[in-house]
């Protein structure tokens, strides 16, 4: 990963240097850009639709693939199921994405590893992958498929495009969702782009990547559009930025095409190709004549697309010949009778020509058509091709088999080895046949590869010996096999893990491809709950009875343990990373595809439970409904004991709706309106008897309220008893303890308002309870919330109190410290007491004791210095806590209790170190372990000497004591010298000198003993290899002696031999040599004053005497003349056979052109040859054993021989040219014969051959069915054709016996006839062409009218499904759909009848035989038959719809405007309901609304939807009867409201008059009081009268206003 980082910035670096504003893309920069350029993409197609949508986040929007489906519909122009709504679930976004794959599927779009489940997760490389493929094939494919020439070009096989390009040779690229068709609509594209704008500009276009990053190439496409836009001059000299933005600006303002991309996005080191190429295609697709706009370019692009055809279709007619004329020579070679060795040699040598050629051949019969189909050259190439191929292999395995037993059978084991080995696997449309199809070949391949050892072996044998039971073997073909050998060996092993590793990966595939097809019939829209309780028993029976994701678990383990098997056999980083690949692919892809698995069952769990629930509520609600509609007629207190549990049903009215929203969410959608149907009319009675005793739901919320304020005070007195508990105990002085009590005081303090807040809201409650209790339970319920406000209020105080917090809380740092001071010394104790009970001294070394015991000492003082802090702290603490007023229950006896368990502890350790110091002095370990390892240094020192002492056998000696010594350890003597260290350190003075020489004598033992020890083991050495030295050397006298004895019995030329490689470079005289060296070097090491140093010298002299014994004895073996005996022989043998043959040649000579005796003289020949051929073998002996004879001859004699020998050899290759001269007169004289009999045999054959084929013409004529006529006349013009060739070998023949003719001198009656044969030949070849010419005719003829028939019953299958169908219809849209759509196949019908009668006239026409013309007419006249029923039934349904589309559109008006006069009257009536004006003025509105006018209407609708319900769907027609039903409600409701308020102004006018006459009475009253008032007061004399007149007055006063109240 650094690697790879600084290799990036490293990039980085040099883009910023070479060019400021470039940048370089990063994968995830990459993702963006198309991210963008793909959104932007998406959103000028969906703005298309109505309503138009936008996408903002791809990733995010497609995931319910609603706008996938939206976008796929807007660019195939078809409607297509979707599943919409607010609340959808990942089960209806999965149906949608499914739904959209599997229409691109519909369209043979390949999608690999592209699944449901992932677009829903909106994993980003998925997404980009699928949204480029539909790019690909909607926009790019599609419109560069109208650029014939160009993609012709572009896909074009031809030489010059292998040229050009090299992409056709590699390999295509594995797992990614492109196919065959991305390779040619790009290179069409580019094409298109080069031919028209580019080659104008005069620049250079190569692919979609860093040529666009200038911008040129843009604004080029733009100048070839519209040259006056762009000036390419200034283009050239601006920034790539500047190119850029303008263009793009120019494309959009000037051209209206979207701006995909942005400047920063092309301006990079490496361009996105597929962001470029989908901005690219859209001039493509606004301007696709854009090749057209000049006339030069376009005959341009004509003559190089018509040059490149012909150069093609010649191309591969010189490869048809070529291929025709290489199988010619392949079968005439194999028949020829040669040796097995001239047989393989020949194979060798075609097989090099057809490899010479495959590549070529293969690249030009690859199909460059969309259909993926052969040109008729190329099939032809194909075919002969193929044969080639066929009959090369079976003449390997012929070669192979036809050698001598039992390497035949082994060779037979190896063609099937090497064909196993190299076998492809053919990938099944089922991965589970894959896999069993693996299998079995698997078990065959182990089968036949288990002996490859044996074969290999025996081969082995055969091939060393060059023979088979004394049968020479071809070399050649022994090492080829031997290479096959090896090659079946070398990758058997892999061959094995592959399939192995394949068949595993297809089980694995087999298994997810069953959880997705499983899961696709799960996530459906649902039935009812029958058939949904049977999707859940399939799953339990697929899922978990068979333990599927068990059975994966293992399938996928297995799989992984090959994969590295297979993955580390290979090799190979590429094959590595590809299984690697598709490892994580299956892992990331089980992932999620087994939680969508996983999550099935909860689902089906899920729709079940929610059918269950509605079906009980909807059967319980629809009773208690009735019985609440009766019950409404009851009295009052029979209805408020029956609706007192009414929330209860409220609860099941809302558990009904849920349960039926789930359900219509998720059923398909006739279920769904049925529900919706049935909710419609339960919710419309809830809602009616709802409105009438909803006042009736509050029966229980005295019994709710009752329950809160008792459970409310249950809370408070919780708290209360909780907080004084806390409170009141008393508290022990510690961390934990005082921590704990700080929390307690916090937390009261947060309690307190809220439970502050719950007393306010359950003294409300107690209020409204209070007024439906008896006065008792009043009292009581006071006394109780008077006890809790008190200790709320209590509490409250004491929270508020900030002394003891605060106090408490600054207990808690000295407490903390405290506590770590104890935990300290804790632990350094604990270590003290560790230390005491592990240092023994006579078990550890003495460092080790050391370091322990100062360990010691630490601890201890760490001990003391922790006790002094917590005896210091402590008392601090205890006065802090005695001195407070407000820390008076904290209780300080368990802080003074740890303080004196520590004291205590503290003693005791003191004690026990001083106890075990006083064992340690005691100690005498060390002293031990010394006298030990004195002892044993002493033992090695004794055996040492003992091996310096011992004598024997030097040799075993040697072994004994070189083991020895090596084994000697120096650890003994650092032993004994660490030990006399350590006892050194604890021994006193006096004592240590006597140690100390003690040690250094045993020392100087030991470097006495490493000195001598190496010396003494080179004298062993030495001894050794002197007596092995001596032994070589009497071997070598023996040898010699024998040689000298058995000189004149066997021969002395054997002897020579034996000689010479006995005393080779590896024989025993070498190996004295060796060791007298190693004797030497040994000497060497050893001192001058050493005896044994003498000891190479000696050696030397013996090794001379040998050496001057072996030359005396070669030089006598070499004298000896007894070996030229059988060569002197041989040599008068062959000078004879020479000169006699030489004479009989020359006989031959003068008669050879004497046509009579050529038999005779070819006999003769031939036995000469045979002849030559084994003297030829005795002069190979000669030359061989003359060059044996050299080597062990004296030199005169062996030049002599050898003269004599050449001379000899000239003289037979002289006879060998005289023989191929007169062969080759011979030849000539039969080549004459011979062609002329040739020439009539296959001039007679080819008559024979051309009548027959003008027999399978009149076959042809005679055939039931086009397709055996065009097999038919395929086999008749290969076999033509076939006839062609072999007329062309015949003129080929003729004109050779003519030369042959001139050459030789033959009679004129052999000219005659060559020419009768020549006139006889063009006689049958222009009878072959014009019956050719005749049968292409007919059968063109024939299949134009099959192309018409299968036209036009295409369209009457299309027309009959359309006639099939029942006139039912779910909506008025979908009427007008199909009247648009029976009218439009009603012109088509048209049409067609004008076609059924041309077949009728074409019919007749065709030149076949009588018995096909009837049947072709007969044909013809029952689809004319077919086409009018066709055309006149159409008519009938388009009346008949049209019929039913006026009364629903009649229907639909009057509903709506029944519906839209209720509406209005219905804001009328509340229009004046809220009115304030006169009551007089109200009263005459009212009057004016009439409500019972419309009554009629209602059952005018019904008649009219009566009228067409026959036409309508059972769906729709419950639609349409819901809609009557709600719509008289609606009039009803409108009546009673109507009615209604005509009550209320009635009863207000009422009001109103009564309210005018009282108003009169009292302002009469007013004038009678206003006129007593105006009478004067009566006089009074005092103040009593004054009183009185004023209490009268007053009385008068308030009886005349009483009295005015009382009328008011």
């Amino acid at each position: 990963v650094a690697a790879a980082a600084t290799a990036a910035m490293a990039r980085y670096k040099d883009a910023t240097m070479s060019n400021h504003m470039g940048s370089i893309f990063f994968p995830d920069e990459q993702e963006a850009v198309q991210k963008r350029t793909f959104t932007k993409w998406i959103n000028t197609h969906l703005a298309k639709r109505n309503p138009p949508l936008v996408v903002n986040d791809l990733f995010e929007d497609i995931k319910d693939g609603v706008m996938l489906l939206a976008l796929l519909e807007v660019l195939s122009g078809q409607k297509l199921p979707c599943e919409q709504g607010r609340h959808l679930k990942r089960i209806h976004w999965v149906a949608n994405i499914g739904s959209a794959l599997k229409f691109l599927e519909g369209r043979r779009i390949k999608l690999v590893n592209i699944n449901s489940t992932d677009i829903a997760d909106g994993r980003p490389s998925i997404v980009l992958g699928l949204m480029w493929t539909i790019i690909l094939y909607f926009q790019i494919e599609e419109l560069t498929s109208n650029l014939p020439q160009l993609q012709s070009l572009s896909s074009s096989t031809s030489s010059v495009d292998s040229v050009v390009s090299s992409e056709a040779a590699s390999p295509p690229t594995k797992r990614k969702v492109v196919t065959k068709v991305q390779g040619n609509a790009k290179k069409a594209l580019l094409k298109w782009v080069q031919y028209t704008a580019a080659k104008q500009a005069g620049i250079e276009v190569k692919d979609f990547g860093r040529s666009w990053r200038s911008g040129v190439a843009f604004h080029s496409v733009i100048h070839a559009i519209r040259p006056e836009l762009v000036d390419m001059e200034k283009v050239k000299g601006r920034s790539n930025r500047e190119n850029l933005n303008e263009a793009f600006t120019i494309a959009e303002t000037e051209l209206g095409i979207p701006r995909l991309l942005d400047p920063e996005d092309v301006d990079v080191d490496k361009p996105d190709e597929k962001s470029i190429m989908t901005y690219v295609a859209q001039f493509l697709k606004h301007y696709p004549d854009l090749h057209n706009t000049t006339e030069m370019q376009e005959n341009d692009v004509g003559v190089h697309y018509i040059s490149i055809l012909i150069k093609d279709r010649l191309m591969l007619r010189d490869l048809k010949v070529w291929v025709e004329q290489f199988e010619r020579d392949l079968t005439r070679t194999q028949m020829a009778e040669v040796s097995l060795q001239e047989k393989y040699q020949s194979f060798k040598h075609f097989r090099v020509q057809y490899e010479i050629k495959r590549k070529q051949i293969e690249l030009v019969i690859q199909s460059s058509r969309k259909d993926g189909k052969l040109s008729l050259d190329q099939a032809m190439v194909k075919q002969a091709w193929d044969r080639v191929s066929s009959r090369l292999l079976d003449w390997h395995k012929y070669l192979d088999k036809s050698l001598p037993a039992p390497l035949g059978t082994i060779g037979a084991w190896l063609y099937r080895a090497e064909a196993a080995v190299r076998e492809e696997i053919i990938v099944q449309q089922a991965h589970e046949e894959t896999a069993n199809t693996i299998h079995r070949k698997l078990e065959q391949h182990k089968d036949l590869l288990k002996n490859l050892d044996g074969h290999k072996k025996a081969f082995q044998g055969i091939h060393r010996a060059r023979s088979v039971n004394g049968v020479p073997v071809p070399l050649e073909q022994l090492d080829d096999m031997a290479e096959r050998f090896n090659f079946v060996a070398s990758t058997s092993e892999l061959h094995l893990l592959k399939m192995e590793f394949l068949e595993l990966k297809y089980r694995l595939l087999s298994l997810l491809v069953l959880a997705e097809s499983k899961l696709k019939s799960w996530i459906i829209k649902y039935g009812r709950r029958e058939s949904v309780e049977l999707l859940l028993q399939n799953y339990i029976s697929v899922i978990e009875n068979s333990k599927f994701f068990e059975q994966y678990e293992v399938t996928y383990q297995i799989l992984k343990r090959a994969a590295e098997m297979y993955a580390k056999a290979n090799g190979s980083v590429e094959e590595a990373e590809n299984v690697m690949k598709f490892m994580n692919e299956t892992t990331a892809q089980w992932r999620n595809l087994s939680v969508e698995v996983r999550s099935v069952r909860s689902m089906l769990e899920e729709v079940i439970a929610n059918w269950d629930r509605y079906s009980s509520t909807v059967a319980s609600l629809q009773a208690w409904l009735e019985d609440a509609e009766k019950m409404l007629k009851q009295p009052e207190h029979a209805k408020k004991d029956f609706f007192r549990h009414l929330p209860h049903w409220i609860q099941q009215h809302t558990a009904m709706n849920d349960a039926g929203n789930f359900l219509i969410e998720t059923c398909d959608e006739t279920i769904s309106r049925d529900l919706k149907q049935q909710l419609l009319l339960l919710n419309g009675r809830w809602r009616e008897l709802f409105m009438k005793v909803k006042q009736y739901a509050r029966a229980d919320e005295f019994d709710r309220m009752r329950k809160e304020y008792l459970d409310g005070v249950a809370t408070l007195s919780t708290f209360a008893d909780g907080t004084n508990r806390k409170i009141s105990v008393p508290v022990e002085v510690s961390f934990l303890n005082v921590k704990m009590f700080v929390q307690d005081l916090e937390d009261i303090k947060q309690k307190v308002p809220v439970m502050e807040a719950q007393y306010k809201i359950i003294t409300r409650t107690a209020q409204l309870v209070t007024k439906e209790i008896p006065q008792e339970e009043v009292n009581e319920m006071l006394a109780t919330m008077t006890g809790i406000k008190a200790q709320i209020s209590k509490f409250k105080c004491y929270s508020r109190c900030p002394v003891l917090l605060y106090e408490a809380q600054q207990l808690l740092s000295p407490l903390e410290e405290l506590e770590k001071q104890i935990t300290y010394f804790y632990e350094s104790l604990e270590k003290v007491n560790e230390i005491i009970s592990a240092l023994d001294p006579e078990v550890q070394p003495a460092a080790v004791f050391k370091q322990n015991h100062q360990d010691l000492v630490a601890y201890q003082e760490n001990c003391k210095k922790a006790l002094s802090l917590i005896e210091r702290n402590s008392q601090g603490l205890l006065k802090f806590v005695a001195s407070s007023k407000v820390l008076q229950h904290f209780d300080p006896l368990m802080l003074q209790k740890k303080v004196t368990e520590i004291q205590v502890a503290f003693q005791d350790m003191v004690k026990k170190t001083g106890d075990w110091r006083k064992n340690v002095e005691a100690n005498s370990r060390l002293m031990k372990k010394f006298e030990e390892s004195r002892a044993e240094l002493e033992k090695v020192l004794q055996i040492a000497n003992g091996c310096l002492e011992e004598k024997g056998n030097p040799e075993e000696l040697l072994r004994k004591h070189t083991e020895f010594f090596s084994q000697l350890d120096q650890r003994v003597l650092n032993a004994f010298l660490k030990a006399c260290d350590e006892l050194t350190d604890i021994l006193p003075e006096q004592e240590q000198h006597s140690l100390q020489e003690a040690v250094r004598k045993l020392h100087k033992q030991w470097k006495d003993l490493q000195a001598e020890a190496p010396y003494h083991l080179v004298h062993l050495k030495i001894e050794v290899e002197k007596s092995k030295l001596l032994g070589t050397v009497e071997e070598c006298r023996s040898e010699l002696a024998r040689e000298n004895k058995l000189v004149s019995s066997k021969g002395s030329e054997k002897i020579i031999k034996e000689h010479k490689f006995f005393f080779s470079d590896k024989g025993p005289y070498q190996l004295c040599e060796k060791r007298l060296q190693l004797i030497e070097e040994l000497c060497l090491k050893l001192p001058e004053w050493d005896q044994l140093k003498t000891t190479s010298e000696s050696s030397q002299e013996t090794l001379k005497e040998l050496k001057s014994q072996i030359d005396s004895t070669y030089v006598k073996l070499k004298e000896n003349p007894d070996k030229w005996k059988e060569y002197n022989n041989r040599i008068s043998e062959l000078a004879s056979w020479i000169s006699s043959k030489e004479s009989e040649l020359k006989k031959m000579k003068h008669d050879v052109n004497d046509t009579a005796k050529y038999k005779q003289f070819k006999t003769a020949t031939e036995l000469i040859r045979q002849d030559i051929s084994k003297q030829g073998e005795n002069v190979n002996w000669l030359k061989s054993r003359l060059a044996v004879l050299t080597e062990v001859s004296a030199e005169d004699e062996a030049r002599k021989k050898e003269n004599e020998l050449s001379k000899l050899s000239s003289d037979f290759k002289g006879l060998l040219h005289l023989l191929a001269e007169i062969e080759k007169m011979l030849s000539t004289v039969g080549d004459c014969v011979q062609y002329k009999e040739e020439v009539k045999s296959a001039l007679e054959e080819l008559i024979t051959n051309s009548k027959e084929a003008q027999v399978e013409a009149e076959k042809i004529l005679d055939t039931e069915s086009l397709l055996q006529a065009q097999q038919l006349l395929l086999h008749h013009q290969q076999r033509t054709k076939r006839l062609c060739a072999k007329r062309q070998d015949v003129q080929q023949q003729i004109a050779r016996a003519k030369q042959l003719q001139i050459e030789g001198g033959l009679p004129s009656t052999v000219q005659e006839d060559l020419q009768k044969l020549e006139g006889t030949l063009e006689n049958m070849q222009q009878n072959m062409e014009k019956r050719e010419e005749k049968l292409q005719v007919t059968v063109n003829k024939w299949e134009q009218f099959e192309r018409d028939k299968e036209t036009v019953v295409k369209y009457l299958k299309q027309a009959s499904s359309a006639l099939e169908r029942i006139l039912s219809f779910s909506s008025l849209e979908s009427l007008s759909s199909e009247l648009d759509q029976t009218k439009e196949l009603s012109k088509q019908t048209i049409a067609i009848a004008a076609q059924a009668e041309n077949l009728v006239k074409s019919s007749s026409e065709i030149q076949l035989g009588s018995k096909n013309k009837q049947s072709l007419q007969q044909q013809a006249k029952s689809i004319q038959e077919q086409v009018k029923k066709v055309e006149v039934t159409l008519e009938e349904d388009i009346k008949t719809m049209e019929m039913v589309k006026s009364k629903w559109d009649h229907f639909g008006n009057n509903f709506e405007a029944l519906s839209i006069w209720i509406t209005e009257k219905e804001k009328e009536l509340d229009a004046l309901e809220t009115s304030s004006s006169p009551l007089d003025m109200q009263t005459s509105q009212m009057k004016v609304i009439e409500i019972d006018g419309k009554i009629n209407g209602i059952p005018s609708l019904e008649e009219e939807a009566q009228s067409f319900s026959q036409f309508v769907t059972s769906g729709e027609s419950a639609h349409i009867r819901a809609k009557l039903t709600q719509i008289r409600r609606y009039w009803e409701e409108l009546r009673d409201h109507a009615h209604c308020l005509e009550g209320i102004i009635a009863g207000n006018a009422s009001q109103q008059q009564k309210y005018e006459e009282n108003l009169n009475q009292v302002q009469q009253a007013v004038s009678r009081f206003e006129a007593k008032l105006a009478e004067p007061a009566t006089s009074c004399f005092s103040s009593a009268d004054t009183y009185k007149a004023l209490q009268d007055h007053m009385v008068k006063t308030c009886s005349i206003i009483v009295a005015c109240i009382f009328i008011y």
